[in-house]
């Protein structure tokens, strides 16, 4: 397997090793445990397991896109052709992203083999360029009418340079999708980075509640939840980080104070009211102190409990940002 860059850090191109002979040819079209180390190597997140694949025909010139679904339901998608040929686009639509906008091109056909991995946060288009084009995906969710989602393939403000000499076929659907300024887009997800946020209440005279939910106030899949309750005067904890997980913290009761690290400064927060949460990003160094006897804070994570995304010694985590930081200067 051979991994190409493109001008969007998070996409892709997979060149599959193709073994030929007399006989014809064979290929792994995929193998995750070479696709995450592929991706590992790169600097770039391992994504959530593929759960759905699709598989479309399309004459020459029909052109679908620009597709996403936002969360829960956001997907990545690892895309091939098998048969004929497509020119492949993907979009960073991500607000925030230093690459917001910006898009990449690319040839995929039955004759080079070649896949295109696409993260969440990047809508998704192609056009045949032969007839009788057969496109695969494999996505990381499952198609949801709800989250789907539509950005105007012929959008001025993107600029894509599609191929020339076709007679484009569009559905109506398409034809309607929004500009990318006035769509409803996801947010720039970064490594190393926290955010404190404000929870809404919904109260009356009997009380208050406050609701969190899976692509509201918790912008990824909740994998594992758990708490912290109990803990005995002038105890800290934490004093880890961890390579991919991502957490959303949240004292219910009493209070505690929040250290934490990416590698470079160092932020403090207090978690003193049921209102507050900090969004932990994977890559942050996290420490709990000064605890108070009534303290219950709840944690809902990215992943499940898995000993080797932990990061426990502090130099060890240093050193994993500065090599971080080094892959993401030369891309």
């Amino acid at each position: 397997m051979k991994v190409l860059k493109t001008d969007l850090q998070e996409v892709i191109i997979i060149e599959p090793t193709v073994f030929r002979d007399d006989r014809g040819w064979f290929a792994e079209s995929f193998n995750e445990p070479r696709f995450h180390e592929a991706l590992s190597q790169s600097g770039l997140p391992v994504p959530r397991s593929f759960i759905q694949d699709n598989h479309s025909c399309s004459q020459k010139g029909v052109l679908r896109g620009l597709h996403y679904q936002l969360s829960p339901h956001a997907q990545g998608k690892l895309v091939r052709v098998v048969s004929g040929a497509a020119y492949d686009v993907a979009v960073d639509i991500r607000k925030g992203s230093p690459t917001y906008g910006q898009w990449v091109g690319v040839e995929l056909s039955a004759d080079n083999h070649k896949m295109l991995w696409i993260p969440e946060g990047f809508a998704h288009g192609f056009v045949a360029l032969e007839d009788d084009t057969h496109f695969l995906y494999k996505t990381t969710d499952v198609y949801s009418k709800e989250s789907e989602r539509s950005i105007r393939w012929d959008d001025p403000d993107i600029g894509i340079t599609w191929p020339e000499g076709l007679d484009f076929i569009v559905s109506e659907k398409d034809k309607q999708a929004n500009a990318l300024n006035d769509a409803d887009l996801p947010t720039f997800y970064e490594a190393g980075t926290t955010q404190l946020i404000e929870l809404d209440v919904i109260g009356d005279n009997r009380g208050s509640l406050i609701a969190l939910e899976q692509g509201g106030q918790i912008p990824f899949e909740i994998k594992r939840v758990y708490y912290i309750f109990g803990t005995l005067p002038d105890v800290s904890r934490g004093f880890h980080a961890h390579k991919q997980l991502r957490q959303l913290a949240v004292c219910v009761a009493g209070k505690c104070r929040m250290l934490m690290d990416n590698g470079v400064s160092k932020e403090e927060v207090w978690l003193d009211s049921p209102t507050k949460g900090v969004l932990i990003n994977n890559l942050i160094w996290r420490e709990m102190h000064d605890f108070s006897e009534d303290c219950v804070l709840v944690v809902f994570a990215s992943q499940e409990y898995d000993e080797s995304d932990y990061i426990r010694d502090y130099e060890e985590f240093v050193s994993v940002v500065a090599s971080q930081m080094v892959t993401n200067s030369a891309n």
